[in-house]
């Protein structure tokens, strides 16, 4: 006997019923339902299995390694972390690093549009920025890189961390949480909603106290958006650093392209992190400029 529901998959694809013999018969691939619906879905099935057969067929990707670090060992474990100095005397494209050194605190205040800012010290400051598994935010998007910078004497240090491994993340933390207690105010590029969120619930999964969510928090994105949109096409990072600082980066891994280097590295360990990391440290050297040249008395805003 044959189902009801048999018969309404016939009429479906327009299959004729069949004789009782055919229910023993080799099986036949069905053919394409009819509709606009069907073969799309047909034509996205051999495009997917051509893909995956030329990513077969392909040579192996190389293994990509981590740029010159250190193993950083803590008490919560070890972990990777890298250290660059640059001198105040320095520039970055063409904007003097020292500017951020003496900051119009009236100005900056204006700019923020909160009185806080009007005594702001630069060596208070964390220039922070962060690279994660997901642009969307979730509590399954894990921190995978940190970008730190604070002025260390006569240097902008940048202190970059890696999760090389997902065990590493409590060590990671403790260690950020560590700097944020020591310069109590970040300063971002779009931080305020996403950067410091997706740390505060990496810090909630793990059980580390930090001052994350803090009232003094300088997102450098809200100034450029206050002072410049009228002007400029946008106020994009890459749009800021080529109009104050006449930089252009060559060979720039975007931001979108983070998640999938990195997962790549941690299956086969194949992923251009370490172009993650350059765009990274460069985005930490842009908030030690901009806030310069935002608000620097020597730069004259």
């Amino acid at each position: 006997m044959v189902s009801p529901e048999r018969d309404k998959l016939r009429r479906s694809f327009r299959v004729a019923k069949a004789a009782a013999d055919d229910v023993v018969a080799a099986p036949r691939a069905l053919p394409t339902p009819a509709g606009d619906g069907g073969a799309s879905a047909s034509a996205a099935t051999r495009a997917f299995l051509q893909r995956r057969l030329e990513a077969f067929r392909a040579p192996p990707r190389p293994v990509v390694e981590l740029p010159a670090g250190e193993e950083l060992a803590t008490p919560q474990g070890p972990i990777w972390r890298r250290v660059l100095r640059y001198p105040l005397a320095s520039a970055h494209g063409r904007a003097p690093l020292a500017a951020v050194t003496a900051l119009d605190g009236e100005r900056l205040a204006t700019l923020a549009k909160d009185p806080a800012f009007a005594t702001l010290s630069p060596r208070e400051c964390l220039f922070l920025d962060t690279e994660t598994t997901g642009l969307q935010g979730g509590a399954g998007t894990v921190v995978f890189a940190y970008g730190l910078g604070f002025l260390d004497g006569d240097d902008v240090c940048v202190e970059q961390l890696f999760l090389r491994d997902f065990g590493e993340e409590p060590a990671m933390l403790a260690h950020v949480a560590a700097r944020m207690r020591e310069f109590p105010v970040p300063v971002t590029f779009v931080g305020k909603s996403f950067d410091r969120h997706r740390i505060a619930a990496r810090m909630a999964v793990h059980k580390v106290k930090a001052p994350v969510l803090t009232a003094r928090h300088l997102d450098l994105f809200h100034v450029v958006r206050r002072r410049h949109a009228k002007e400029w096409p946008d106020t994009k990072l890459k749009t800021v650093e080529d109009r104050l600082f006449g930089l252009r980066r060559e060979d720039d891994l975007p931001g979108s392209e983070a998640p999938a280097a990195f997962l790549s590295w941690v299956r086969d360990r194949t992923g251009p992190v370490d172009r993650v990391l350059e765009h990274n440290r460069l985005d930490v050297l842009s908030l030690v400029a901009l806030l310069g040249q935002l608000a620097g008395r020597a730069a004259g805003g």
